[in-house]
């Protein structure tokens, strides 16, 4: 048993299931710097195709969010308790694909409410419990083929839903985990338990409240269900001030049992998944207030609940470094934020931040240099109190004084001018210096090296570019690595220890030649870092591939 419990906070997907994407809640839930999400089932889930839940993982993978569980949302697997061998197994085809889904997207637990008996039926109760656990001892042998950690039932508040009484509890748990212990091929059977069900009688008696039943699922739990109920247990909602007041679950009073029963507790950690309905499904004038409710009830849950959590970055908290990585590391890698989605770009950032860039590639165009204008000075503004990365500014404009004096009190790292556009250029670069930041000449595709001859004292990088100026997605100019050579060789003939960045086409080809010439900052785009063909954290990987690669290769 475990003698140091750790508690976690996610949400249960379902008040988005048919009103809003996955994206809205995994960036959600980023911004309020909360990483588990439990897979609230739908109609659909038993025949998407697996190439479905293979893209929901990457899409997770991509916002630093972990699919870590799934659990039914209705009572759709409850067939065992019917009494009719069809029904039976339908539940039983339906389970096995759950678990299979919960292996495609890497959940830890996939589960459900084990189901109801009818209620002109009660006699039945005990067959029903008996079909239950022998489909559940051959269910435990699928979640481990699957990967699963342990497959969760979730007891109820109802005699007609068992389990719901402590020796219920005790009885189903005790038996699964006996079948468990020999049988070593199975992964453990273990409660999501709801920290709002307690249990009242017929007459409205409460005869268990909501704190012992949740007591009593403590040997074989595996996680909670975090949402407020009525004294009766009648009806349930979240934690907003408002909810909070007319409910009677005390958050801190239930984290201050796990940690004072944590010897019991048979994990290391515990996640709680916020599970609420939220407003009204499919009205005009409610379904626009689910993010502000849900984040209402997450912000208080993370003030009491969790031991530890992670909090959204805010501009209090972050330091930003007043210079780039040093070249502790042989490259470094630096993502286009053109390419990222400029519609959320606080939430593209902590993508980045998640997957471990280096610093963050700015370009700034003024349609005349070059012919597009994807970003302006606000976003740099708006950006900079978000986040601790360095900013590496590129401009590709006609005026480079101008923009460097705007640029330059925001709080950038280094900035890149063209040799093309720079009339007086030591005089440019000496300007970007004096503010406390490197400077870097950059140097269009047909540019020669020679224009840098009389300025190496004002360089802190070379930009080469490796495309025209302009847009992303351009295929490689054929010179461009025999350019990224010469300049290696020109730097080395020289004695200058000045690392080479290279922008354009920096694509998963063409990563290994490019280091292999040596290039030690990759400007990252559509080709590599946020290529569709994977998430980011698969493709930030492919990546380091390609660079180890390429640092063999230097001779």
């Amino acid at each position: 048993m475990n003698q140091n419990l750790s508690l976690e906070l996610g949400i249960k997907a379902d008040p988005i299931q048919y009103r809003y994407s996955y994206e809205w809640l995994f960036r959600l839930l980023a911004e309020e710097g909360l990483s588990h999400v439990q897979l609230g089932t739908f109609f659909e889930i038993y025949q998407l195709p697996d190439a479905y839940f293979i893209e929901l993982k990457k899409k997770a993978d991509d916002f630093g969010i972990q699919l870590s569980s799934i659990f039914t949302a209705h009572r759709e697997l409850g067939g065992f308790f019917a009494g009719d061998p069809a029904w039976e197994a339908i539940a039983r085809k339906n389970f096995e694909r759950l678990i299979q889904v919960g292996g495609l997207v890497g959940a830890r637990a996939v589960g459900c409410n084990p189901g109801a008996v009818l209620r002109d039926r009660m006699g039945t109760k005990d067959a029903g419990v008996e079909c239950y656990l022998r489909n559940m001892e051959e269910l435990l042998h699928i979640g481990h083929e699957h990967g699963l950690e342990t497959v969760t039932i979730e007891p109820m508040s109802c005699l007609a839903e068992p389990p719901t009484l402590p020796e219920e509890m005790a009885d189903m748990g005790e038996h699964l985990a006996q079948y468990h212990a020999a049988n070593k091929d199975t992964v453990p059977a273990r409660y999501c338990s709801d920290i709002a069900h307690g249990y009242a009688n017929q007459a409205g008696e409460v005869l268990f409240d909501h704190m012992t039943l949740l007591e009593a699922s403590f040997p074989h739990l595996q996680e909670i269900h975090l949402k407020n109920t009525d004294a009766l247990f009648d009806s349930t909602f979240g934690f907003s001030e408002e909810e909070r007041a007319k409910g009677i679950v005390d958050v801190p009073a239930v984290r201050d049992l796990l940690l004072s029963k944590a010897d019991v507790i048979p994990v290391d950690t515990l996640v709680g998944y916020l599970e609420v309905g939220g407003p009204k499904l499919g009205r005009d004038y409610s379904d626009h207030l689910l993010g502000d409710s849900l984040r209402d009830s997450l912000r208080y849950l993370k003030e009491c609940f969790p031991t530890e959590t992670a909090t959204a970055t805010t501009a209090a908290s972050i330091e930003v470094s007043s210079t780039p990585p040093s070249k502790a590391k042989d490259v470094l890698i630096a993502p286009s934020i053109m390419c990222a989605d400029l519609c959320n770009m606080e939430e593209s950032t902590r993508r980045l931040e998640n997957v471990g860039v280096d610093m963050l590639h700015i370009d700034i165009m003024d349609t005349r240099f070059a012919p597009n204008m994807p970003l302006g000075l606000e976003i740099i503004k708006q950006l900079r109190p978000k986040t601790a990365l360095p900013f590496d500014v590129h401009l590709m404009v006609e005026d480079n004084d101008f923009f460097t004096r705007l640029i330059a009190p925001i709080g950038v790292q280094q900035i890149s001018i063209h040799v093309e556009s720079a009339r007086h250029l030591e005089r440019s670069l000496a300007l970007i210096q004096d503010s406390g930041i490197k400077a870097g000449a950059a140097l269009n595709p047909a540019t020669p090296l020679s224009v840098l001859d009389y300025v190496h004292h004002r360089l802190d990088f070379i930009l080469i570019m490796t495309v025209n100026p302009g847009y992303a997605g351009q295929s490689l100019i054929h010179s461009a690595l025999q350019k990224i050579r010469d300049c290696k060789a020109y730097l080395d003939q020289r004695g200058l220890d000045i690392p080479i960045q290279v922008d354009g086409n920096v694509s998963f080809e063409n990563i290994a030649p490019m280091v292999a010439a040596g290039a030690e900052i990759l400007v990252s785009g559509t080709s590599s870092l946020y290529h569709k063909k994977g998430s980011m954290t698969e493709n930030i990987d492919e990546m380091k591939v390609e660079i180890t690669k390429g640092l063999q290769g230097r001779s």
